[in-house]
């Protein structure tokens, strides 16, 4: 019972840690856990990186912009990419930005999410779980975000499971999480 806690007291002391260093244009975080056999990975990324702008969608093109980008994350399963021989199989994908309204991303509307926030720097939450069907041969995570999103330039990647913790800097060239 105290391993969950203690994976959750990690990473929300990770997430603290994060949102200290600030927001920073081509720099994003992952987070990522694997608990029983659900595989759960939480990336924070500057919408700059993502949409070449920071703020809520205004012209048609941005509102364009905003769909395609939300049916892009919401295919995960085509830009973060477990072990294959853990049968991880995509189960859930949540987003949320304080700079874009939560239908545009997919997501319900809340009353605490109406009217967009004016801050100078926005970021965009994903969140992702998958189901494995074998926890033990998921080995590795490869973060295929960076052919698609040419300004990102450098995930800062953390991993946490009942056996190991680890981080690392994932860029164009070195995408892959491994344990």
């Amino acid at each position: 019972m105290r391993k969950p806690v203690a994976l959750i007291l990690l990473l929300l002391s990770s997430a603290a840690a994060q949102a200290a260093e600030g927001h920073s244009h081509g720099v994003g975080h992952l987070n990522a856990s694997l608990e029983g056999d659900v595989f759960s990975v939480e990336l924070e990324l500057p919408l700059e990186s993502l949409l070449g702008f920071e703020r809520e969608p205004k012209s048609a093109q941005d509102l364009a912009r905003v769909r395609e980008l939300a049916t892009l994350l919401r295919s995960g399963d085509s830009l973060l990419l477990p072990s294959p021989a853990a049968g991880c199989a995509l189960t859930g994908v949540r987003l949320a930005s304080a700079a874009i309204p939560p239908e545009l991303l997919g997501e319900k509307a809340t009353p605490a999410a109406a009217g967009a926030s004016e801050q100078e720097h926005a970021d965009l939450d994903a969140h992702y779980r998958f189901k494995c069907a074998r926890p033990a041969e998921l080995k590795r995570l490869e973060v295929a975000f960076f052919d698609t999103f040419k300004r990102l330039r450098v995930i800062e990647a953390r991993l946490v499971t009942s056996k190991v913790q680890r981080a690392a800097r994932l860029t164009g060239s070195s995408r892959g999480l491994v344990w």
